[in-house]
């Protein structure tokens, strides 16, 4: 399990240069279900939109957070010299490290340590004394070649937030791949110098697929014919993860494998454009997909039409956390349908409730 601080009570989209500036910060776990159970200090910084983190203010306490004052309201000191017409990002972490603003993906055995910090969306400081709050929330992650920026809504929206397996996942994938340590098969088919065509189901705000899709950019891929990834999910998952691919382009050079929103529905056929991959995938990636007990039986029954349509039986990756213990009965339906899970990790994060690494494989039939 991973904890988060955010917004209860979001800072404004425009600020008043002559008023106060109120929030409420909170911390909890991915979905918000559950408080963070110590006093934790939060510090908070300024720094420009134009360049988030590289230019900014020296981190300050802001307030120590405890879980019965979970819903005080806090008053955040302005930018120093504000202007009229200037726009800064407020940025809350758990330290006074400039440093851990930044979700550091390159170390999975002490990710989720402290609490991940968060960046506001930038805020216009004038004269308007508009009380709009503000709905997205930004946090940056680490890998070893650059950093990547997710955004998220402050709704409860489920496919719109960052859950803890995508980004367990991700760290693990980073790290491993780094230090040589993946597992033969997993690297032979994420990182191949070969053609891959890569989908994700269930891919939320896309941190999984951009992950992937950055770590294979330093692949020098032999074909011609570049490898493709497509991340999918429900239609209204889909504007937030095109904008998330978009704003992540730095990742992603000329050449490379840039990730495709497209939706898939597993309550409903393959569409089109995912029948369309002739040779169907070589791998299938996934991140807290089993939430929802009673959607198994449509995932299984969209992994088997995948795996029908491949050339090759694909490799299935996947990042789980048990949040109810009925979840793992996944593991016994996937086998009725001939595929065979296993557990090659796990990622610690706070201590409990670890996210779990699964390497799904079709059984070779006579």
């Amino acid at each position: 399990m991973f904890y988060y601080i955010s917004f209860l009570r979001p800072p404004p989209s425009n600020a008043s240069l002559s008023g106060k500036l109120s929030i409420t910060p909170q911390i909890t776990n991915d979905l918000r279900t559950e408080f963070y159970r110590r006093p934790q200090d939060i510090f908070y910084a300024w720094s420009s939109p134009d360049s988030p983190l590289r230019t900014q203010t020296r981190p300050n306490k802001l307030t120590t957070w405890r879980q019965e004052n979970a819903y005080k309201e806090i008053v955040v000191p302005l930018p120093p010299l504000v202007r009229e017409g200037q726009q800064w990002t407020l940025n809350l972490t758990a330290s006074s490290k400039a440093s851990d603003a930044i979700v550091n993906l390159q170390d999975s055995s002490v990710l989720g340590s402290v609490p991940f910090g968060v960046l506001s969306m930038p805020i216009q400081f004038g004269r308007s004394t508009a009380t709009e709050k503000q709905g997205r929330i930004e946090r940056v992650y680490a890998l070893h070649h650059g950093t990547m920026k997710i955004t998220e809504q402050t709704s409860f929206d489920l496919d719109k937030k960052t859950w803890d397996s995508g980004i367990g996942l991700s760290s693990w994938l980073v790290t491993k791949s780094r230090s040589g340590e993946l597992p033969d098969a997993l690297r032979s088919t994420l990182f191949s110098e070969e053609r891959r065509d890569i989908i994700e189901l269930g891919a939320g705000t896309g941190v999984l697929s951009l992950t992937v899709a950055a770590l294979r950019s330093s692949v020098n891929e032999r074909d011609d014919s570049k490898s493709r990834i497509i991340t999918t999910d429900l239609e209204s998952a889909i504007p937030l993860l095109e904008h998330n691919i978009a704003s992540n382009g730095h990742l992603l050079p000329d050449g490379s494998a840039r990730p495709k929103a497209s939706v898939l529905d597993w309550y409903e056929d393959l569409p089109d454009n995912i029948q369309s991959f002739s040779d169907g995938f070589d791998a299938i990636i996934m991140a807290d997909v089993t939430y929802n007990t009673s959607s198994f039986p449509a995932l299984l029954r969209t992994l088997a039409s995948l795996i029908t349509m491949s050339a090759k039986r694909p490799l299935i990756l996947l990042g789980y956390k048990e949040r109810d213990e009925a979840e793992r009965t996944i593991w016994v339906m996937a086998n009725e349908i001939g595929i065979r899970f296993r557990k090659v990790d796990e990622i610690a994060g706070s201590g409990v409730d670890p996210v779990e690494v699964w390497i799904g494989e079709m059984e070779c039939t006579t």
